[in-house]
């Protein structure tokens, strides 16, 4: 294999359930890389594996949520395990590392590799301080999220390249380091994804009994779950065989499940746990209606949620909450959008999609339409030139 063509994604996270990162190797590895994955313990997985053709090494360590506290020893001791691997295989001689946030400064761990010529790219996937303000409800001045605005500055200028999501965080990240070229590679599902969620309209909108909608992605308060569960008691009065699906966990999971004990509907709410990315589409053929209702603060005002773009490109029907981001690259006639938060508001947009079947074949119409112009095969194309330009 020639040097040239040897690439390591670095991943404070698990490899399997992360879709970006899975597309982006798997997209190397399909055109001749030596791919390979350094990334936190997934439980059941061996430490060493080999996912269609990308080596993956799992650290023995996995993650926690917890306090501030928590998150910086983890991100301090994966950052140290990993810099110990990549000195290791400093023999490798890979010609580029790709880094993925969080954190921003696990770009160091490629140090070394470095200066020997190894090019470094950090990939933003999120924007760390304003995580941090939401998550932990700090101030914009404290000492925690001015540490993080550095730390992501000194990143940046540390990167061969910078690699975000969306113009939204790209204008965010020019913001920190004026004049600094920032790549944006949009998180899209690849065709075969969308091949195998999408249906035929009289598949997706046949009578039957019930009307069921779906969650998939991180279990937090910031990523308003609550509204829906809270919804449920109404939804169920005004819609026949309502029901929820909540994929994903995270540090609410636990008050949702008592929530909906106390609401009376946990027989109408499904909680699936962490599934594989691979049976998404699945569960999207299932659904009547895909729901993304961020609560609004500094970090959901810029994500660009790939659950949404799943749903509306295998034509779900989606109801989203209205964000800076999700205003920039959605219209009404994709999705149907609802105040952050507010639960009237979700019950009034779920009740009018579930009595116009119309509006919902016309919303799913134009959200497969959407799938022509963004697709994975076109970012990859631009992913795969900024590698090669590197290399």
């Amino acid at each position: 294999m020639a040097i040239s063509k040897r690439l390591c994604h670095v991943l404070h996270g698990p490899y399997l359930t992360d879709p970006r990162v899975r597309r982006e190797a798997e997209a190397l590895a399909e055109l001749g890389w030596q791919v390979d994955v350094i990334c936190l313990h997934e439980p059941g997985k061996p430490r060493r594996d080999v996912v269609n053709g990308v080596s993956v090494l799992r650290l023995p360590l996995a993650r926690k949520r917890g306090s501030v506290l928590r998150y910086i020893f983890e991100y301090v001791a994966f950052l140290l395990l990993a810099t110990l691997v990549l000195t290791v295989r400093i023999g490798k001689r890979y010609r580029v590392i790709h880094v993925n946030n969080m954190p921003d400064f696990l770009v160091f761990a490629a140090l070394l590799p470095k200066l020997f010529g190894t090019k470094v790219v950090l990939d933003v996937h999120d924007p760390m301080p304003e995580l941090f303000q939401s998550k932990y409800g700090l101030g914009k001045d404290s000492f925690v999220v001015r540490f993080l605005r550095w730390q992501l500055k000194w990143s940046m200028r540390f990167a061969d390249a910078v690699i975000t999501v969306s113009e939204e965080m790209r204008k965010l990240l020019n913001a920190v380091v004026p004049g600094l070229k920032v790549w944006v590679v949009m998180n899209l599902p690849n065709s075969s994804f969308v091949r195998t969620g999408q249906i035929s309209e009289s598949e997706r909108f046949v009578s039957r009994n019930g009307f069921r909608l779906l969650y998939t992605g991180t279990v937090a308060e910031r990523y308003g779950v609550r509204v829906a569960v809270e919804a449920m008691p109404k939804l169920r009065e005004l819609i026949p065989g309502v029901s929820l699906r909540i994929v994903g966990s995270g540090d609410q999971l636990e008050e949702l499940r008592t929530l909906a004990q106390d609401l009376g509907v946990s027989d109408c709410i499904e909680f699936c746990g962490t599934l594989p990315w691979t049976e998404i589409p699945k569960l999207i053929r299932e659904s009547d209606l895909g729901i993304s209702i961020l609560l609004k603060d500094p970090h959901t005002d810029l994500c660009f949620t790939n659950k949404v773009v799943e749903y509306v490109t295998c034509g779900l029907p989606t109801v989203v909450s209205r964000t800076l981001t999700s205003e920039a690259y959605y219209s009404e006639e994709i999705v149907r959008f609802v105040e952050p938060g507010d639960v009237e508001s979700f019950i009034s947009a779920v009740v009018e999609l579930y009595r116009d079947p119309d509006l919902r074949k016309k919303m799913s119409r134009n959200g497969i339409a959407l799938s022509d112009r963004w697709n994975w095969e076109t970012e990859k194309s631009k992913y795969v030139e900024l590698i090669e330009s590197l290399a």
